[in-house]
């Protein structure tokens, strides 16, 4: 039965057309009997929302004039099911969010993967990084040099300093020569030559004169195990001269590098004889993994290692 067949029935008297319905303190209306039943069914009034036919007095409620009674379940019922469709529409809609924000996370994580894995392939994997080659001298291993931190580096607008070289070993005698008297002191001598019976490679002894009063330091360092560290550890700094090399395209040069063992078995300085990379990315990139390097500890001297790497394009 339509809204019109509703309010208007024949054989009863029919009511008043025109509605006023209030919300809050306002009156508002008027409104046939089927644009209230439309408001109904849109949500815009309850069966709780007040109406009167008979101007400012005489509200009563809608779900309480019998044409509207039939209406006013309908509408709760109708407004029911929407609500619920439209729950179950945004369960889906977040339903979908989270999972193609799962899948973005997805792809960015594998992207990332290729990417890194593409890096180290081209870095550390043979075959790898077809534009360039970086090639490694064996190293060389001497008594440390005596020089302080600052030594290391020659800075712009400072005169040139003589370079330090580090200490020569003795050709025959390892022990300290004694300086006649009124002389100068006598240089530091240190002997790297392994001890009889053993291969070459051996664990560096000897004794090296310090100062004119007779102190003494040995040199214990053991030659074959840091070979056998720096032989196992050097590829670790391709990856250095990798980013320089993307820092900086068409880089190509030779680095001679030289570093110095702590007692503690780690690396307490580096030099490289390159102007241009005695400080910076590379230099402090080459540091960090050097101090990485597993040493063992030992008594006496520091031991120097010197390392050449020659980076630039295959052919």
């Amino acid at each position: 039965m339509s809204a019109a067949q509703d309010l208007h029935v024949p054989e009863q008297a029919q009511p008043p057309s025109q509605w006023l319905y209030r919300q809050g303190d306002l009156v508002l209306g008027p409104l046939t009997g089927q644009q209230l039943v439309d408001k109904l069914y849109a949500g815009g009034i309850t069966g709780e929302t007040e109406v009167s036919s008979s101007g400012p007095n005489g509200f009563r409620k809608l779900k309480d004039l019998e044409p509207f009674q039939l209406h006013v379940a309908q509408a709760v019922v109708k407004l029911r099911v929407e609500a619920e469709a439209q729950a179950a529409r945004a369960r889906r809609n977040r339903q979908q969010a989270v999972a193609g924000a799962m899948a973005l996370g997805l792809f960015s994580a594998l992207g990332i993967g290729a990417w890194q894995l593409s890096r180290y392939a081209a870095v550390y994997l043979p075959g790898g990084g077809e534009e360039f080659s970086i090639q490694v001298d064996p190293p060389v291993i001497t008594p440390a040099r005596r020089s302080i931190p600052e030594e290391l580096f020659d800075y712009p607008g400072e005169p040139k300093r003589a370079p330090t070289r580090p200490i020569e070993a003795a050709p025959d005698k390892p022990a300290a020569v004694d300086a006649p008297a009124g002389d100068k002191p006598p240089e530091k001598v240190a002997s790297a030559e392994p001890k009889p019976g053993r291969k070459g490679g051996g664990r560096a002894s000897g004794r090296v004169s310090t100062d004119p009063d007779g102190l003494s330091t040995e040199v214990n360092y053991d030659m074959g195990a840091i070979n056998r560290v720096v032989k196992a550890q050097q590829g670790t700094l391709n990856r250095c001269f990798k980013e320089e090399v993307e820092r900086s395209p068409g880089f190509a040069a030779k680095v001679p590098l030289e570093f110095t063992i702590g007692n503690d078995g780690k690396v307490a300085q580096l030099w490289i004889d390159n102007p241009r990379l005695k400080k910076g990315p590379l230099f402090e990139c080459l540091l960090g993994e050097l101090k990485k390097w597993p040493f063992k500890a030992y008594t006496g001297e520091r031991a120097t290692v010197s390392l050449a790497f020659t980076i630039g394009k295959k052919r």
